[in-house]
């Protein structure tokens, strides 16, 4: 009897536990939606790495998700100078996801890929980067030397908070001002303090 195997089938398996480890990280199940915001991810990171860069980093990955890596790959043309805006247009031209979900997606797929990859091998690649491009790969936010960088939440929490207590702080100055204080007249106060105001007041769509 003769028996026969899928010579694909071990590097199909190990693509599909690397997807699964980064979809956790992602905070999803969806394995396509993993698989374009990984390849979106490489490509961008590949083609801002030099010719030697994304050969040392594309021999950290298993057999499928490397050829994923050079699909498409011009290595005449790397590396490819681009900033924040243009790298959050490709991903999210390429993963088919709204600009405002990128830094998250980019986040979640650094903090899978730091898991899978052998130790140093993704703080090697990011070192490539300019800073602002570092910081946006930079699973959690790390920045070099081991020191921790607010996370985009973080810093939209202490906005918010900063908002909440300029607020308060208006609402406490017009009740003492209603319980028999005088009242200030409207040119009594600076333009910038009155804009500010007005800023906090207006309806927010959003932090970005």
């Amino acid at each position: 009897m003769t028996h026969t195997s899928d010579p694909l089938a071990r590097a199909q398996n190990t693509a599909h536990e690397w997807l699964a480890t980064i979809g956790e990280a992602l905070g999803t199940t969806d394995r396509r939606y993993t698989y374009r915001v990984l390849r979106a991810w490489l490509h961008t990171l590949r083609d801002r790495l030099t010719v030697e860069g994304a050969a040392h980093f594309a021999a950290q990955l298993p057999e499928f998700l490397r050829g994923t890596f050079y699909d498409g790959w011009v290595p005449s043309k790397v590396p490819i100078r681009y900033d924040c805006d243009d790298c959050i247009d490709r991903i999210a031209s390429e993963a088919t996801v709204r600009r405002a979900d990128v830094r998250p997606a980019v986040r979640g797929v650094s903090e899978g890929m730091r898991e899978l990859l052998s130790p140093g091998s993704l703080d090697h690649a990011l070192g490539h980067l300019p800073r602002d491009l570092r910081e946006m790969f930079a699973p959690g936010e790390l920045v070099a030397g081991g020191s921790v960088r607010s996370t985009r939440g973080d810093d939209e929490l202490r906005e918010l908070r900063h908002k909440v207590e300029f607020l308060a702080g208006a609402v406490l100055d017009l009740s003492r001002e209603l319980s028999g204080g005088e009242r200030p007249r409207p040119g009594d106060r600076e333009p910038e303090e009155l804009g500010a105001t007005n800023e906090m007041m207006l309806p927010q769509q959003g932090f970005s």
